[in-house]
């Protein structure tokens, strides 16, 4: 308990902002040389926060804080505190370890999980992060050990960072990674660590994010997946994470016919999740949120969903109208840090907890006797009043997780192919990335009828990629 105790003051610690000043595993030692035998240069700008020369590397030898080009910039889009987002130009990020590649960017998005982070609610953000963990484009140079990627290549990449050796990827857990995350506090909390995540929280390891021209990444054999030339950007780009997402939630739920579903959480995820269970072949489906845009925009592009409103009618006795006895599967695709109640709001304000159970407890109530709940939504820390009783008495499965890209990019992609899953769908707008502050605050304020927001390099090929930017 002591070491949860720790381990919850340092969450609170990065909760309030540790700035340039946060600490993390940093190797200091004499005369360093990266995983290629390179000696690294005392000028040389290094790390992905305060660019202080700080080298970082995991347990298992991976080099988190990437080499620099000092000849050659790039813009990216940085965290500078919670609702300030800003396009800087950087160093660019050159092969550090021998299973590297650096991808030049055409395509990122902005994810739901960004708000977190953009909200300051997420542990362990330093100033000047780059962000972004949805990404896609062309190799531009690869590492001497990689073998299954070239320069010129067209790619996808994985928003979690897989070595695609240890026992975790051996058992297919490629977000449970053991060797790349160097988080001791994670390790504190959770009694292990989670694999590193691209542009996210120091937590998840600290990497450098993909919302910039160029972005380094590791165990590319791995972390990256060809996709064709005829299918544009905006159909493959979700492949890194909001459509794999989708997927693991059914996954996790066994959605298929016979079965009834209720998804919380109408962002992209969630309605991705309401276009997956609909092929898998669920009898119904039912997508529940407060902005009825969200839910409209769903109902358009999904036929025969069927849409609950929170803030107009409540949950539980709508379900019951559709679903007697309540549905099968329910998929919690919100995240930690919305509270409905204002006693879980104080309580996250007052830093008495990190994460709300007002979503998950609602989950659990409307569930039936003996159903699943999947939760693809993030949670990072400890919360208060967890509705135990009911999650026993009720009989209910809870089946949580990152989801593991790598296991699933190959199948959608083939049906991404065929026409059986569109992405597209959730795209409401596309702005160039030097747009990014503004596409934060419209993506969480929820202004404009924004779902999904696409952001396109000025490296960006010209193609025929969905929907115009607007509604």
């Amino acid at each position: 308990m002591e070491a949860v105790t720790r381990a919850m003051e340092g969450l609170k610690t990065a909760v309030i902002g540790s700035g340039s000043e946060g600490k993390t595993q940093v190797d200091t030692g004499g005369n360093l040389q990266d995983l290629m035998g390179h000696p690294l240069e005392s000028n040389t700008q290094r790390s992905g926060g305060n660019l202080g020369g700080k080298v970082i590397r995991t347990s298992g030898g991976v080099t988190v804080t990437s080499n620099k080009d000092p000849d050659h910039t790039m813009r990216a889009v940085c965290w500078e505190g919670p609702r300030k987002i800003v396009v800087e130009e950087r160093p660019r990020p050159m092969i550090t370890d021998p299973h590297d590649a650096v991808v030049r960017v055409t395509s990122t998005a902005i994810c739901g999980s960004d708000l977190h982070l953009y909200l300051g609610s997420a542990p362990g953000m330093q100033k000047g992060d780059i962000l972004g963990h949805e990404f896609m484009g062309i190799v531009e140079t690869v590492g001497p050990e990689v073998r299954n990627v070239r320069p010129g290549d067209r790619v996808v990449a994985s928003f979690d960072i897989a070595c695609g050796g240890c026992r975790s990827c051996g058992h297919g857990a490629f977000s449970s990674c053991d060797i790349t995350n160097p988080s001791k506090d994670q390790e504190m909390l959770y009694g292990a660590r989670t694999a590193g995540l691209f542009g996210y929280a120091h937590v998840t390891g600290g990497y450098e994010g993909g919302q910039a021209d160029y972005v380094r990444v590791p165990f590319a054999d791995h972390d990256l997946i060809h996709v064709p030339e005829d299918l544009p950007d905006n159909k493959v780009l979700f492949l890194s994470d909001i459509m794999s997402t989708a997927w693991f939630a059914t996954e996790l739920g066994e959605v298929g016919p016979g079965k009834t579903v209720a998804i919380w959480g109408a962002g992209p995820v969630g309605i991705l999740a309401a276009h997956s269970s609909q092929v898998r072949g669920a009898d119904k489906v039912i997508l529940i949120d407060n902005q009825q845009y969200r839910l409209d925009h769903a109902a358009t592009k999904l036929p025969g969903l069927l849409t609950i409103n929170f803030g107009k009618e409540k949950v539980k006795e709508a379900l019951e109208q559709v679903v007697p006895g309540g549905p099968d599967v329910c998929i919690e695709a919100v995240g930690f840090h919305y509270c409905k109640s204002t006693a879980h709001a104080a309580m996250v304000k007052t830093l008495m907890e990190t994460d709300t159970a007002d979503i998950l407890n609602e989950l659990i109530y409307c569930c039936r006797k003996g159903g699943t709940i999947a939760c693809v939504g993030v949670y990072v820390g400890l919360t208060n009043g967890f509705n135990i009783g009911a999650f026993m008495e009720k009989g209910l499965t809870l089946k949580a997780g990152q989801t593991p890209v790598q296991k699933f990019w190959h199948k959608l992609l083939d049906m991404i192919k065929g026409g059986k899953l569109d992405p597209t769908i959730v795209i409401t707008h596309e702005l160039p990335v030097e747009d990014a502050p503004q596409a934060y605050k419209m993506f969480n304020d929820k202004t404009d009828g924004c779902i999904k927001v696409v952001l396109k390099t000025s490296m960006a090929r010209s193609q025929a990629t969905g929907p115009p930017s607007g509604p």
